[in-house]
């Protein structure tokens, strides 16, 4: 697949309070509004977020396909969205916030990498030039704009009784590999 046929994603790491079902309630919700805002931009195609219990940094994940690149410097994305737009009352709140752009085979064609409530999604990011290339069974993605905190990314989805057998990857030095459950099923526009 040509490198402009590819699957884009923006995604986006972050923490927040959710120690409480009532904190977590509260930014639950405002994240649903935000995503109804996102989705009404042309050429955001989905959007899902995810939870990672063993990573203690950032360790919800908003995962958007994007028809472009372009997509986040059209005025309609600038115009509304990005990391001011979110409301100063939850901001404020936000710690360990990272965004990725990334593009390649993932999902494929007309596919996207979001996931059934069954399924878990795995990334294995390769956290510098220097790590070792990514894993056999996991689809490249490769940093193309936003913050570049990692050198490149790998994407898998296991069914969840899956996980923790010889089909995930082992660790390595310098990747990290962390294990995505879905908070909600996949949206689209409209």
């Amino acid at each position: 697949m040509a490198m402009n046929d590819a699957a884009t994603y923006y995604m986006v790491e972050m923490d927040y309070p959710h120690e409480t079902a009532a904190q977590r309630e509260k930014f639950d919700s405002y994240y649903r509004r935000h995503i109804d805002m996102l989705l009404t931009i042309p050429g955001f195609l989905t959007a899902q977020r995810f939870f990672c219990a063993e990573t203690k940094l950032a360790p919800f994940l908003a995962l958007y396909r994007l028809s472009t690149p372009d997509v986040l410097t059209s005025e309609a994305y600038t115009s509304k969205a990005g990391r001011m737009s979110v409301h100063p009352d939850f901001r404020a709140f936000i710690s360990d916030w990272d965004r990725n752009l990334v593009q390649g085979t993932a999902g494929g064609e007309g596919s996207d990498l979001s996931t059934s409530m069954e399924e878990r999604m795995v990334l294995v990011d390769r956290l510098s030039s220097e790590a070792p290339p990514l894993p056999d069974g996991v689809a490249p993605l490769d940093v193309i704009g936003l913050d570049r905190t990692i050198a490149q990314r790998g994407a898998a989805v296991f069914a969840a009784d899956e996980i923790g057998t010889a089909k995930l990857p082992r660790a390595r030095e310098g990747w990290e590999i962390r294990v995505w459950e879905p908070i909600h099923a996949v949206r689209t526009p409209g």
